[in-house]
């Protein structure tokens, strides 16, 4: 279920009680590149709203998903009286940015092999629940395809390497 859609104005923060989001965006060819996965304990929209701008991505549920949502004014209104919750919010925005500048920068000069593990690695952060877990990734091949920013052949083709080579273990579907 699409949660909000790129090109709309935001009127809400979501928080995810429960579940995964991606967020993505489409070429123009409609093909999505996901700009990140949020899980539990994580806000999504934040970024538009202290910008006030439009929504950069359109955000849909991976899986069952619960949100709570407050309202664009009361989260402004927070922001601009309550100086921890501003810092909180400043801190995401921060992390953001580096974030998606190493993202860049690995679709920029990473071999197609270590996109694949990075992203991988990636996905494995969103999926653990502990940091005791073996990882249990329930992602598709088209999803992770999304994640990395490579054609499903090429995630499918890179995955049976590392299952020959025993760095994986993966089952069908």
């Amino acid at each position: 279920e699409i949660i909000y859609k790129e090109g709309y104005a935001p009127q809400f923060l979501y928080f995810i009680n429960k579940g995964k989001v991606k967020t993505f965006k489409l070429n123009a060819g409609d093909k999505e590149f996901i700009t990140a996965i949020c899980k539990e304990g994580e806000f999504l929209g934040y970024r538009v709203l202290l910008e006030d701008t439009l929504y950069k991505n359109t955000a849909e549920a991976m899986e069952d998903v619960e949100l709570m949502v407050i309202p664009k004014d009361e989260f402004l209104s927070l922001i601009s009286s309550d100086i921890q919750f501003a810092k909180k919010f400043f801190k995401l925005l921060t992390h953001d940015v580096a974030e998606k500048e190493e993202q860049l920068l690995g679709l920029a000069y990473n071999s197609l092999r270590k996109r694949i593990a990075n992203g991988l690695l990636i996905v494995n952060e969103k999926y653990k629940e502990d940091v005791t877990d073996i990882p249990n990734l329930n992602i598709s091949r088209e999803d992770l395809a999304q994640v990395v920013g490579t054609a499903t052949e090429s995630i499918i083709r890179t995955l049976s390497d590392f299952k020959s080579e025993k760095l994986i273990e993966a089952e069908a579907g």
